[in-house]
């Protein structure tokens, strides 16, 4: 009893310093992308820079070969792209365009400022919203990871009074849109491309280990490229060019600018282009559905919007 009991102390110990050198690993990314993200460095500048810095005193210094391996598993894991310049004499990111690592970044910046100073819940505001199934994340990724189908107990949208639906998925991709989550998955009983929202799941069979019986679609990673968010709609609606026009106000100023100015720094799409700008209007180019969620988007921005193309949403707009 005595000697199983210390196997377990040991497993556990084991896992806890596992877990120890994981969150050194990923502090030791976020220095090296966060000093190159300000300027190129050395590597004997980054060695001084982490031997000054206060915030990241838990981390140890790096070798040679540690900085290397660092950098390699920087591209893979985050995208972020590390070339040594030989006219600088120093390291420079030559990559970093990619909404996953920013993302990936900004949720750790956030767990280690609450980590680091304590409970100070009446110093920081959260925006107050219904749980967004974040707690499905593990288990989804794991089963797309293997392949593998799993069973969701799953409310309608318009339904979620009455019992929930049981739906045996294969996941293929996860997507975030207005800061809710959706899995894009086969679904096994409707034979069929489904997008289900993880906010709408009640609980989550993962130990079904059946493996995927649907081969998985071509170019699945770009199912959600034509869309504004997480609204699809494949069967019934193109993507076509929408030219907005938001008009510049006597109100606008520094402190409420005009809403074209926050879109050029947070686009609406990624295909969005400013294509015109005079002291009357600013005018954006896109390419996407024109899906229900689109068309609320639009709406919220009220007046300061006018729809130049194409005529059937201009129409949509007008009747609301």
């Amino acid at each position: 009893m005595a000697r199983a009991t210390k196997a377990v102390a040991l497993r556990e110990s084991l896992y806890i310093c596992k877990k120890n050198n994981e969150m050194k690993k990923f502090l030791r990314h976020r220095f090296i992308v966060e000093r190159l993200r300000m300027k190129p460095h050395s590597y004997e500048d980054l060695i001084r820079a982490l031997e000054k810095s206060e915030e990241y005193c838990d981390v140890e210094p790096f070798t040679d070969r540690t900085f290397l391996r660092d950098k390699r598993d920087i591209e893979k894991i985050y995208r972020i792209k590390i070339e040594y310049n030989n006219s600088l004499k120093a390291y420079e990111i030559t990559e970093d365009n990619d909404l996953y690592a920013q993302n990936l970044l900004e949720a750790f910046d956030v767990f280690r400022a609450l980590q680091n100073y304590g409970n100070l819940s009446e110093m920081i505001q959260f925006e107050k919203r219904l749980p967004a199934g974040t707690e499905y994340l593990s288990p989804l990724l794991r089963a797309i990871k293997e392949k593998r189908q799993i069973k969701l107990h799953y409310y309608k949208f318009w339904d979620k009074d009455k019992e929930p639906v049981v739906r045996v998925i294969e996941p293929y991709l996860l997507k975030e849109a207005q800061r809710r989550w959706y899995i894009l998955a086969w679904d096994v009983e409707k034979e069929a491309l489904r997008v289900f929202g993880l906010d709408r799941i009640k609980h989550l069979d993962d130990e079904r280990g059946v493996k995927f019986q649907h081969a998985v679609p071509k170019d699945v990673e770009h199912f959600f490229d034509d869309s504004f968010g997480a609204w699809v709609d494949n069967d019934r609606t193109q993507a076509e060019e929408v030219q907005l026009a938001f008009k510049k106000l006597p109100t606008d100023s520094p402190f409420v600018p005009n809403p074209a100015e926050y879109l050029k720094a947070m686009p609406l799409h990624s295909s969005q282009e400013v294509v015109g700008e005079t002291d009357d209007e600013i005018v954006l180019k896109l390419h996407l559905k024109v899906t229900p969620d689109f068309i609320k988007e639009l709406l919220s921005y009220g007046k300061q919007v006018e729809v130049l193309a194409p005529v059937h949403l201009q129409k949509k707009l007008q009747l609301r």
